[in-house]
């Protein structure tokens, strides 16, 4: 039924041409959609063929026995091309890029579960649920705390940074800025602090179990290393290379104790909404803005929970694992790729001294106080 403008005599007959006129625009719309598809999935195209070239250069006796990580060597790769090659050439990249980041990221990690089952859960122990639980609450509460008493950092800038570090990387520093209502330039330094020690950290931590094994001689397993790594390495995405660079047992334990954080977000978003902020009464507080705290929540974290529960029930055909494991790791390696193609170096430089700071402390807090934990809970 078609609505008359208010100086019309007389609605419009429902197949007059003002009737139709509605429909232009969702067409066009579609038609834009499908259009930036097409585009997004035309420059993935050379992320794709390069993914799949570390892939295949991992796999090589050389690069292999010195247990070359298809996943670095991508980010590697893409952290160069970023910050030697001209923008305008990678210009045409960014939808790809920004697909890969996103979607193929959460469905990589999502698929991760492929490899697991429920009683990985249970070799996780209560100290593998514990400690990264614990690691993101002292995480938090000390960034607050040194951010806004030493720093001089605002509460809400000094919780966005310290959520990047205590949780799962830029994801949770965009979640909780959209929940503290930041504005632009503090979360993008939160995401920048994220991206430089998540990064250090993604290369530091196969050094820090050589170290302890090898050289120092402590009866660290893979396992309990994996597990120290999911509690306090910053995105989802660093841990899995982290833990590959160890070994697949370390690194399956790192993305359990690493998803033991994720789900963490979406309980502490709602804490979060809810705390009474400085200065404010009940009648003054802003409503809790329920859309944005269900668009932060990290869903993928389901799905890879449900993907482990499929696997765990065999519903999985054994010829088909090999195939959706190598899948998935292209996906994975795509998604490092774009990742290191995002890196730039100017602009964690420009990020400012008093959040590197905090940043710089929070990652010292998580390798050391994390190893003091673990070692008392594992």
């Amino acid at each position: 039924m078609s609505i008359a403008p208010p100086d019309s005599a007389s609605p419009l007959p429902a197949g007059s041409a003002a009737a139709a006129e509605p429909v232009v625009p969702q067409r066009r719309s579609r038609a834009a959609d499908a259009v930036g598809w097409v585009r997004q999935l035309l420059s993935l195209a050379p992320l794709a063929a390069v993914a799949w070239l570390a892939l295949v250069l991992s796999g090589l006796p050389m690069l292999s026995a010195l247990g070359v990580s298809p996943l670095l060597m991508a980010m590697c790769a893409g952290i160069v091309a970023c910050n030697t090659l001209p923008r305008a050439w990678l210009a045409p990249l960014a939808p790809g890029m920004q697909l890969a980041r996103q979607t193929l990221l959460r469905l990589g990690v999502a698929l991760y579960g492929l490899r697991l089952t429920f009683g990985s859960i249970h070799d996780l122990g209560i100290g593998g649920v514990a400690a990264p639980l614990l690691m993101l609450a002292a995480t938090l509460g000390l960034g607050v705390w040194l951010g806004t008493r030493w720093l001089g950092l605002s509460r809400r800038e000094a919780l966005v940074v310290s959520a990047g570090s205590a949780v799962c990387g830029a994801a949770a520093a965009i979640a909780v800025a959209s929940v503290a209502r930041t504005d632009d330039r503090q979360t993008a330094v939160a995401v920048a602090t994220v991206v430089l020690f998540g990064t250090a950290g993604m290369l530091v931590y196969p050094y820090l179990y050589q170290l302890a094994t090898a050289t120092l001689h402590w009866p660290v397993t893979q396992h309990a290393f994996g597990i120290y790594t999911g509690a306090t390495l910053h995105e989802v995405a660093q841990v899995i290379v982290a833990g590959k660079a160890v070994g697949e047992q370390a690194a399956d334990a790192a993305v359990l104790a690493k998803m033991v954080r994720v789900l963490a977000l979406g309980p502490l978003l709602l804490i979060l909404a809810f705390w009474p902020k400085a200065g404010q009464t009940q009648a003054s507080r802003p409503g809790v803005d329920w859309a944005r705290i269900r668009a932060s929540v990290p869903w993928f974290a389901l799905g890879f929970v449900a993907v482990l529960a499929i696997n765990s029930l065999g519903m999985v055909p054994a010829d088909w694992k090999p195939a959706l494991v190598a899948f998935d790791n292209w996906l994975l390696a795509c998604a490092m790729l774009a990742i290191g193609l995002h890196t730039h170096i100017g602009d964690l430089r420009r990020a400012g001294r008093a959040p590197m700071t905090l940043a710089g402390a929070l990652f010292v807090f998580l390798i050391a106080g994390g190893a003091a934990l673990c070692a008392l809970v594992l």
